[in-house]
Formats: C-alpha cells, sequence, structure tokens
C-alpha cells in the first residue's frame, strides 16, 4: 500500500479484507474499520487496548463475544518511534503443547474445555449502549480454537466472584502463566504499511507498551463467509 492518503489506505484495507471474509462491525455503530490509536480522554471504566497504550498481554479478540471473529486484519499507519509497541504472537499449538507436556494436566484441559468462564465487554464494544456491565460466559478452549483475555476475565471476577468454581480460578491461574511465560512468543516490530493477518480461533496476540502518540494501526475483524452471529450476553 505505497501512498500516504489514510483514507485511501481505509478504502484498500476493506477492499483486501472483503476478499477473504465478511467484515464484521466493531460497535453499535456498525464501524467495520477500527482505529487502534491511544486515547488519553477515555472515560471508560473497561478500557480495551485499542484505547491506552500499556501493555497488551497475549489475548485473542471478542473473547467477550458469543461467537469471536474467525480472523483480523491489521494496517500499520504510523508505527511507535519510542522502540515500544513491539508485537506478540503465540499460537494454539504451542499453548496445547505445553499443557501436554505434563500427564497432571489433563483436568486442567477438561476444565478449560468443559466449564463456562466470564468475560467482561469493554464499554466501546458494548452493543446496549444503555447503563450497566455486559458479560459473554465461554469454554475457554474448543476444538481447534482458543478465547483468553487477562483483564476482561479478571475484571469479571473481581465483581462476581460466584462467576467461577475456585477448581476454574485454578485452571485460569496456571494458564496464564503458561501463556505469559512461553518460550515460543515470537516477537517482532511493525513497520508502517505492514499488513497483517490473524487467524483469531488459532492465535494469541499482544503488544509491548509505548509512549508514541502517533503510533496508529487500523484493525478490521472478520467472518468466514457465510457466518452469521448475534451478540447473546448478559447484562447486569
Amino acid at each position: 500500500m505505497d501512498t500516504d492518503d489514510f483514507d485511501e489506505l481505509r478504502t484498500k484495507f476493506r477492499l483486501i479484507c472483503e476478499e477473504i471474509g465478511e467484515p464484521v462491525p466493531h460497535d453499535s455503530r456498525n464501524t467495520i474499520v477500527w482505529d487502534i490509536k491511544s486515547n488519553p480522554e477515555s472515560i471508560s471504566f473497561i478500557k480495551t487496548y485499542s484505547e491506552h497504550n500499556h501493555e497488551a498481554e497475549l489475548h485473542t479478540d471478542s473473547q467477550y463475544s458469543y461467537y469471536p471473529e474467525d480472523f483480523f486484519g491489521l494496517l500499520t499507519l504510523k508505527k511507535a518511534n519510542c522502540g515500544g509497541g513491539m508485537s506478540y504472537l503465540l499460537s494454539l499449538k504451542d499453548i496445547l503443547t505445553s499443557i501436554r507436556s505434563d500427564d497432571n494436566n489433563q483436568s486442567l484441559e477438561e476444565t478449560l474445555r468443559n466449564e463456562k468462564f466470564p468475560f467482561i465487554v469493554p464499554n466501546i464494544f458494548k452493543k446496549d449502549s444503555s447503563e450497566g456491565r455486559e458479560y459473554n460466559f465461554g469454554p475457554i478452549l474448543a476444538p481447534d480454537e482458543i478465547r483468553f483475555r487477562v483483564d476482561t476475565f479478571e475484571k469479571a471476577i473481581a465483581e462476581n466472584p460466584e462467576f467461577c468454581t475456585p477448581k476454574q480460578i485454578e485452571a485460569y491461574q496456571m494458564l496464564k502463566s503458561m501463556i505469559l511465560n512461553s518460550d515460543k512468543i515470537k516477537r517482532f516490530y511493525l513497520e508502517d504499511r505492514d499488513l497483517l493477518f490473524i487467524n483469531n480461533k488459532t492465535m494469541l496476540h499482544g503488544r509491548s507498551s509505548f509512549t508514541d502518540s502517533n503510533r496508529h494501526l487500523l484493525r478490521i475483524r472478520m467472518n468466514k463467509k457465510g457466518v452469521q452471529t448475534t451478540f447473546q450476553g448478559m447484562k447486569k
């Protein structure tokens, strides 16, 4: 994408994504092309990674949704020129290898597959703009799929300890440690105009903190063509 026209880049980015899958709106305003840029003015109680410049721990997108999107694209408009903003990737394959390397972890995997875990919906992605929290529940592991994010799970549990049993909490903590301390994490920097597509069901992603307020990425979430989903969360 050899151009400095951001509007043209948005248009080209969306056209490429439409060849790959079915773009999915991010919020109640049906926003397809989403800006990932530090927003210090945000007053959201649940602030998502696309709004702040802190570290974004390894996670999958839309883990708080009834049906997390199948994949997404990232386009770098302006990289961070402060030495921060390093990207992280960790595959589900490597996570499962780590879990299964110890025979004592069989019950851990069963808990992650068979129990439903809560995730709180970040304010900016709520489908209902009215007051109150929104949650969604689902297993962390499913066939060829993982949903995982530290802050949306831990904030849900902090407000609603009854959402999980001690066994679930223990399983989550073990998995969290495996993920964040894995020696299989790939680390790299995105450059201006880099375009990256990620399978949201089989790959966790994240980034280091940064101080350059000009860092700016675009994201488009997509499902496989023909997939129709609706948000089915619990309000409180």
